[in-house]
């Protein structure tokens, strides 16, 4: 998690979707999630703190996706070290069974609260 991988030093993305949750496990990209035909439906402000449990959990601080438009429901979630072009953002996590799921969108902040419950993170490798 603090070597070649270093989750400390990764510019984080936290990706909104609605649609059927499809991945397939050569998907790398967020261009690829988007074309198997799911919307996008916002993206994170930056994800400012980032730590490695001594048990090696990746762990940040809550993420806020801004102003989730009314619309159809959010069903799923990716986390991506973000780049220059949005849609070449380096797949991290696939997220597509956690608690708040489906989210239904108000026009308001989504707000993600990982789970620090023992240590319990958004992984461990």
């Amino acid at each position: 998690m603090t070597s070649s991988f270093n989750w400390t030093a990764l510019d984080l993305v936290l990706t909104a979707w609605s649609g059927t949750p499809t991945f397939y496990k050569t998907d790398s990209l967020i261009s690829n999630v988007a074309a198997h035909g799911a919307t996008d439906r916002g993206s994170s402000l930056p994800v400012t703190q980032k730590v490695v449990t001594s048990e090696g959990v990746g762990q940040t601080n809550q993420v806020v996706i801004p102003a989730v438009a009314v619309g159809p429901d959010v069903t799923f979630l990716t986390l991506s070290n973000k780049k220059a072009n949005y849609l070449q953002s380096e797949l991290i996590l696939f997220l597509d069974d956690v608690l708040g799921l489906p989210f239904v969108a108000n026009g308001l902040d989504m707000l993600v609260q990982p789970d620090w419950l023992q240590a319990r993170g958004w992984f461990k490798p």
